[in-house]
């Protein structure tokens, strides 16, 4: 219960930081509106044939920006312990009987409920106002599901964290994010990618994600069956998840072994 209790202290600061900016909260949700409303005209310009109509399209496109959401939301956590190791805050939780490792898993928690909601708000906007086709009786398991792709994509995150703590500096997440739109489909079908690069959209958690929220949020059908689709992204999560905790667990060591856990 205390561990707990540790893990929603956590989320409760998170919030509380979250919200004390009033306009992010405002400028979140209306990102959200101009995203759906572009894409929506954009697909009244569109006639290939990989989609039937430009409805479909529309439908394609909307549930990639859900993920889209899901996949920025897991990877801001090495911009937030980048944030508590410049402000001189993290060693509280290093030296705190929760330890460094837990509190970073427990950074993870926000974002990723964050992400539901606003996933749930574009849905919303996108069926309110520009006449979505959602597949009611499916929606309920894409809950499970999203949060399933979360976990999956916070292991990516820990492994960018725990190279930020090594060595002071991580990849970009503007470049890690528009690699995930490049060979996930979240804008396009990845049967589209040239063959040299096509293989990345199979070895990565975030294809069938995007595939199996497609099939049941609006109904697109899917390149294979959902139960394989749901295997590979609990394959991804057994293999992905251990592997991020045990980098994490390593840099903090190593990281104080060095004595630069605090420096920045």
């Amino acid at each position: 219960m205390s561990q707990l209790r540790a893990v929603a202290a956590i989320f409760q600061r998170d919030l509380r930081i979250f919200l004390s900016y009033r306009a992010l909260a405002l400028s979140t949700a209306f990102s959200s509106v101009f995203s759906v409303a572009l894409f929506y005209y954009v697909a009244r310009l569109l006639s290939v044939k990989e989609f039937k109509s430009p409805d479909d399209y529309f439908a394609f496109v909307v549930v990639g920006l859900v993920i889209l959401a899901v996949v920025q939301s897991t990877l801001v956590l090495s911009a937030a312990l980048r944030a508590e190791l410049v402000a001189g805050t993290f060693e509280r939780v290093l030296l705190s009987p929760f330890g460094g490792v837990r509190g970073a898993l427990s950074m993870t928690v926000f974002p990723i409920v964050q992400s539901i909601v606003l996933s749930v708000w574009t849905l919303f906007v996108a069926a309110l106002f520009f006449h979505l086709s959602l597949r009611w009786e499916t929606l309920p398991l894409a809950l499970p599901v999203a949060i399933l792709a979360a976990l999956s994509f916070s292991a990516i995150a820990l492994l960018v964290t725990a190279l930020l703590i090594v060595f002071k500096q991580a990849p970009g997440l503007g470049v890690l994010i528009a690699g995930v739109t490049l060979i996930s489909g979240l804008y396009f079908p990845t049967d589209l990618l040239p063959g040299w690069i096509s293989w990345t959209s199979e070895v990565q958690p975030f294809t069938p994600s995007v595939d199996l929220l497609r099939n049941l949020l609006v109904g697109l059908p899917l390149p294979e069956s959902a139960w394989l689709c749901l295997l590979k992204l609990v394959a991804f999560l057994l293999v992905l998840v251990p592997i991020g905790i045990w980098a994490l667990v390593r840099a903090i060591a190593i990281s104080q072994r060095r004595g630069t856990i605090i420096e920045y």
